[in-house]
């Protein structure tokens, strides 16, 4: 209404000065107030318009955010938050990632399926909001996987670079906080323009775990063969005593895992626990896998029961740059094909493996992610 006002008082002005100097051709642009009226509702409407081109939402820490209604760039922070671009179909909008994100060999599925176009884009820090500026974003987005989080560091963000900043809170176990990864991408589906898409992915997913329980639900837990995960990576590759009690391609096929009993999402072990615990199989993540196997030759775990039976796996990790969903579900059916032959017997591994990248990345990187962490398989200790 400022620019509208303006304008007339502008105009106003104009005609009271034709008016003084030539009185008779001052009576004749009076004669046209339409004219007037027209110039006034042009700047009103325009006004309008550009109120609309924003509006509210509510991200996932609870947070009111006003965002554009078009959006063509996004700058994603910690957590690798431009995974979730890359599963909206939205990985033309990233504008800038963090450096671990472009290093070879590329690790993560969500960073295969944008190959070459990763290692042209940008490198940010959370830490440099001038880096930020620089690829002239739209928004932010970023992601929160702890409990109890200060959001301080974000909004201080937002303030140096003056645009608004979207937070989610995937957290890292899959199981056991599934509905904040599906909010997760209904919360960003809504600000990108993505709904269908976001709806897609969640039913999709959904309809795997469970295909996944129905397989194994009903198996008594008697009959169940006890489960061990080592190698897993936190932080970098670990060893043999890196577990943990809430391993998501474990739950989601109701395995019996010997560490539940740590309670830890990120779980240590001594190598006497392992030992005690006397898993049936032993499941080794591909990152931390050499180190986790030469451990398993040392002479104190050749009375493993899945030791002598050989029932050691190399699977793909479950965390690299954060949780890999579609890695989840992809070890769930190969774990469940190895322990639950019977339930599993109509899957075809590669094709159900191909199936879930696709789902989530329009494209199957399985053969790269075996290039990088090596087949699913059986392992020889000797």
């Amino acid at each position: 209404m400022k620019t509208a006002l303006k304008s007339t008082v502008i105009l106003a002005g104009l005609l009271l000065i034709g008016f003084l100097a030539i009185g008779c051709e001052a009576e004749e642009v009076t004669d046209e107030p339409e004219e007037q009226e027209e110039v006034v509702i042009e700047e009103e409407g325009a006004e309008e318009e550009e109120v609309n081109d924003y509006f509210t939402v509510t991200d996932m820490a609870g947070r009111t955010v006003q965002v554009p209604a078009e959006i063509n760039k996004a700058a994603t922070l910690c957590g690798c938050a431009h995974r979730f671009l890359v599963h909206l179909e939205a990985a033309e909008m990233i504008s800038g990632v963090r450096e671990s994100e472009k290093r070879e060999p590329l690790r993560s599925p969500w960073n295969m399926a944008i190959v070459p176009d990763i290692f042209d884009i940008p490198v940010i820090s959370g830490e440099d909001a001038e880096t930020i500026i620089a690829v002239n974003p739209d928004i932010i987005i970023a992601t929160q996987t702890a409990d109890g989080f200060d959001f301080f560091e974000h909004e201080e963000l937002a303030d140096k670079t003056g645009l608004p900043l979207i937070i989610l809170r995937p957290y890292v176990s899959f199981s056991a906080h599934r509905e904040n990864v599906f909010e997760s991408y209904r919360v960003l589906g809504e600000v990108l323009d993505r709904e269908e898409r976001a709806e897609e992915l969640v039913n999709g997913i959904k309809s795997i775990i469970d295909d996944l329980d129905e397989r194994t639900a009903a198996i008594p837990d008697q009959d169940k063969p006890t489960v061990y995960v080592g190698g897993k990576a936190w932080a970098g590759s670990m060893g043999l005593t890196s577990t943990s009690s809430i391993y998501t391609a474990f739950d989601f096929i109701n395995a019996s895992n010997v560490a539940e009993e740590v309670g830890e999402e990120n779980a240590f072990i001594d190598k006497e626990a392992l030992l005690m615990w006397n898993p049936d199989y032993i499941f080794l993540e591909a990152t931390g896998f050499e180190q986790s196997l030469e451990e398993l030759k040392e002479p104190q775990f050749a009375t493993l029961s899945a030791v002598q039976n050989n029932n050691i796996y190399r699977i793909h990790p479950k965390i690299w740059t954060n949780t890999n969903h579609e890695t989840v579900l992809v070890n769930a059916y190969y774990i469940g094909s190895v322990i639950y032959p019977d339930q599993f017997g109509d899957i075809d591994f590669t094709e159900k493996a191909d199936q879930i990248y696709t789902l989530y990345l329009g494209k199957s990187v399985l053969n790269d992610m075996i290039d990088v962490h090596g087949a699913y398989e059986r392992v020889e200790i000797n």
